[in-house]
């Protein structure tokens, strides 16, 4: 079959490669579409991989040999750590993971656990399914708020998830949500709640210098670097009695579940900024990291 094989830092490959051989609790899964996450472009171009040679992509849809329409949780816990134990699978502390720690789905088809499936509805598109991963992920960080009371929220980050944030914000019932670019600086006010989706220090201050006192703020971005917290934002922090709470993936299944009864809120097709073959994948993600296309939010391979 074909893949695209990350080799090493900016090598990737269009080559043929073996078609996957799934274990016992595995399914062959005929990959159908793949969104372009940031965290593949920065793997693929500086970050690179905890092994090589391995196939990147963990936003994707397709079909069982079965016939089954299906996406995927793309974590894959130990069920063994006291985590797992209370079913909260996204803080496994020895998971595994499709596209990072095993071969993902830039590619004609990927083996995934049978526990990982989502099956899809039959209304859904494949594109739009592509993008159930991203929705959890944004669901998740805006349920790690208290909503109770929440009227006035802001979203630093107007990329894939905080976009889906926003609109989850707006399904919540929040009366008033600002997504902000990362650059953006206008609207700030005393917001209830603020979801950092970028993962920097300039945003992880301005949510801080945004935020009402006894608000709220979920990290929610994968950072690039190292970064260090001033003395008069960690100040802030105390003196507006601010609660700071992390947000990791997606908790499965509820965080899915949810994502497919509201998909049609959502408007997950509407969010697909470019579309490509799969033989064009490395091009496109080439310009995601340049960001070459101006309305860019999200890219899907059909494949």
């Amino acid at each position: 079959m074909k893949a695209w094989v990350l080799h090493g830092i900016n090598d990737l490959r269009f080559e043929d490669v073996p078609k996957p051989v799934p274990k016992p609790g595995e399914a062959l899964v005929k990959v159908r579409c793949a969104g372009i996450c940031s965290s593949d472009v920065r793997r693929i171009f500086s970050e690179g991989a905890y092994s090589y040679p391995i196939v990147l992509g963990h936003e994707f849809s397709g079909e069982t040999e079965d016939g089954r329409r299906v996406s995927a949780f793309p974590l894959l816990p130990c069920f063994k750590c006291e985590s797992c134990e209370l079913r909260h699978y996204e803080t496994c502390s020895n998971y595994g993971y499709i596209s990072s720690r095993r071969n993902g789905a830039f590619a004609e088809y990927v083996a995934v656990p049978e526990w990982n499936l989502v099956e899809i509805p039959s209304g859904m598109s494949f594109e739009a399914a592509a993008l159930l991963e991203p929705a959890a992920v944004a669901l998740h960080a805006a349920r790690r708020l208290d909503l109770h009371g929440v009227r006035n929220a802001a979203v630093i980050g107007n990329g894939i998830i905080g976009r889906l944030a926003a609109r989850w914000f707006e399904i919540y019932g929040v009366a008033n949500v600002e997504l902000l670019g990362r650059d953006d600086r206008q609207g700030f006010a005393h917001y209830d709640a603020c979801i950092d989706a970028v993962g920097s220090a300039e945003a992880l201050a301005r949510c801080i210098e945004a935020v009402r006192p006894g608000g709220q703020i979920v990290l929610a971005g994968n950072p690039d670097a190292d970064f260090c917290l001033g003395q008069k934002l960690y100040w802030q922090i105390l003196r507006k009695q601010i609660a700071l709470r992390g947000s990791w993936n997606s908790r499965y299944p509820a965080d899915w579940q949810r994502v497919i009864e509201h998909a049609g809120k959502l408007w997950l097709d509407g969010l697909i900024s470019d579309r490509c073959s799969l033989g064009e994948l490395g091009k496109a993600a080439d310009m995601v990291r340049n960001r070459k296309s101006g309305r860019y939010c999200k890219v899907v391979a059909a494949v």
